[in-house]
């Protein structure tokens, strides 16, 4: 068998002397000791160096223990909680994310019963609904009262999934919302709005209605 270089069996008899090696490298150090004079009487050295009576050295090493014990259980804490932010995260994301369901005539339409103004809806699922309540503004020179809606979905609500719907249809019911006051409403247009733009003068509502799309009329 080819000797080990000494440099090698060096590196590793501090780890030796402590005892913490494997087997295989345990056998390794005592057969290349055993042959090698300069290797053995350095290892007599660490012994000498490093020996502690029995007494003391017990405390010293469950001291460590210890110490290791407390800093893998704060670690570990750190890692559960971690991954419990992260999954918090993702579920939030997945749940109350939403974006606008842009319009498609399929997709939505309304519908008039008696006096009522509907809106159906065709898809699987949504998030939110969005309704303006009439209110006047100036149509091609002439002045109507108009609402304005918009459907929303998030990853587990679309109009091509609904995640927690388990049993896999829709009650129709549940997507047919009333418009408000419709005996007023001249029109309806679909388009995504934000009411605290519209107040804070960063949006109009007539540079909304330029976006928006028209789904009926009176």
């Amino acid at each position: 068998m080819e000797r080990v270089n000494c440099n090698i069996i060096q590196d590793v008899l501090p780890l030796y002397v402590d005892d913490i090696v494997s087997k295989e490298t345990k056998e390794m150090v005592d057969a290349h000791v055993i042959e090698c004079e300069t290797c053995r009487k350095e290892l007599d050295m660490m012994k000498e160096k490093l020996f502690l009576p029995i007494e003391n050295k017990s405390p010293q090493l469950q001291k460590i223990s210890k110490q290791w014990r407390k800093k893998k259980s704060i670690v570990s804490l750190i890692s559960v909680i971690g991954t419990a932010v992260v999954l918090i995260g993702i579920f939030s994301y997945l749940i109350y994310f939403e974006t606008v369901i842009p319009y498609d005539e399929d997709l939505i339409q309304i519908e008039r019963y008696g006096d009522e103004l509907t809106t159906h809806y065709f898809g699987e699922s949504y998030a939110t609904f969005h309704s303006t309540h009439p209110f006047s503004l100036e149509v091609k020179g002439e002045k109507k009262n108009i609402i304005f809606i918009y459907y929303t979905k998030t990853i587990v609500d679309s109009p091509t999934r609904n995640i927690f719907n388990t049993e896999n249809h829709q009650v129709e019911d549940e997507y047919i919302s009333v418009l408000p006051e419709s005996e007023k409403t001249d029109a309806v247009y679909y388009v995504d709005y934000d009411n605290k733009k519209v107040t804070s003068g960063e949006e109009s509502w007539e540079s909304i209605l330029e976006r928006a799309v028209l789904i009926w009329e009176k």
